[in-house]
């Protein structure tokens, strides 16, 4: 007798009190916070912006939403990491130490203050500094980065017509090429995905809604830039280690829209320490057809990541 196996597909709609305004970045995609299931949330600067606007009663007009959805925070199945937000600091460029330890210290402050029954993650002097050594291993390839975006900023102000779209590609390319060390794949990724943005629809030009290329592009305008997507990059290494796997929170809907193009990317332990294995989808280029992803696949693999 052959036996039958049967599938029960669900589907079911869920109406929320307020509309989405922060996002779980998971291992496997992303789930509005009340479902997120890590221990350990990671959250960036604007999460602890927001948890400041609750605390001081802003008028702002997604105050009711932020309060709902933040609420969730208040629990203490959740601790709560500002280390992100710390990293990036507050001045729109590298902290110093100090400035790292400040900001850390400020943003834990401001979450105890909106959500007193979280935990938060308790810091002491040697944590701080492996905290902060992040930055300086960084720092090399972080003015690789803002060099390159000073650069390829002057190319990207506006979506490009068809006649141009290889000569900018290649400039990019050249010039990831002349800097040492490299800059960081996400970095490159973001600026090449601007290149094959749909015109049509600027909510879905994901690059473009990170890099926000415009004129005099300056470097603290590449420190966000930056800054978003190393937090993304760290998020990934962070899911390597041992213990309970972290989830990071952010309110920013293109950093969602990248972590889910290069979800499937996987980082490894290696000799020299973690390696990234990176994967993305075409949602990065919408306005090629499957031919040209493909080449520019190629082209990636060989001469730009």
């Amino acid at each position: 007798m052959e036996e039958t196996k049967h599938k029960l597909h669900l589907k079911m709609n869920i109406q929320f009190h307020q509309p989405v305004t922060a996002y779980a970045l998971l291992s496997d995609g992303w789930l509005p916070f009340c479902f997120a299931p890590a221990s350990i949330v990671l959250v960036d600067r604007n999460i602890v912006a927001t948890a400041k606007s609750i605390a001081a009663e802003s008028k702002r007009a997604d105050i009711a939403a932020n309060k709902w959805w933040f609420n969730f925070f208040n629990n203490q199945n959740y601790t709560l990491n500002p280390i992100l937000a710390a990293l990036e600091g507050r001045n729109r460029q590298p902290p110093t130490y100090d400035e790292f330890v400040l900001e850390f210290q400020d943003a834990s402050e401001a979450l105890g203050e909106v959500f007193p029954n979280a935990r938060l993650m308790d810091f002491e002097e040697q944590h701080y500094r492996a905290g902060y050594a992040i930055s300086k291993d960084l720092k090399a390839r972080y003015d690789s980065d803002t060099q390159f975006l000073l650069c390829a900023s002057k190319h990207l102000l506006t979506a490009l017509p068809e006649k141009k779209l290889g000569e900018v590609e290649e400039a990019l390319f050249s010039l990831s090429k002349r800097l040492s060390p490299k800059p960081s794949p996400f970095v490159i990724l973001a600026a090449v995905s601007c290149l094959y943005e749909d015109p049509k629809n600027p909510e879905l030009n994901i690059g473009r809604n990170i890099i926000k290329p415009k004129e005099n592009y300056s470097e603290s305008s590449a420190h966000n830039a930056i800054s978003d997507l190393r937090s993304l990059e760290l998020l990934l290494c962070f899911q390597q280690l041992q213990g309970p796997s972290p989830i990071f929170c952010t309110r920013d809907r293109a950093l969602l829209n990248f972590w889910l193009a290069i979800l499937h990317t996987r980082v490894a332990r290696s000799e020299d320490g973690l390696e990234l294995t990176l994967r993305f989808n075409n949602s990065l280029f919408p306005r090629l057809k499957e031919e040209e992803y493909i080449a520019l696949i190629d082209r990636l693999s060989r001469d730009g990541l």
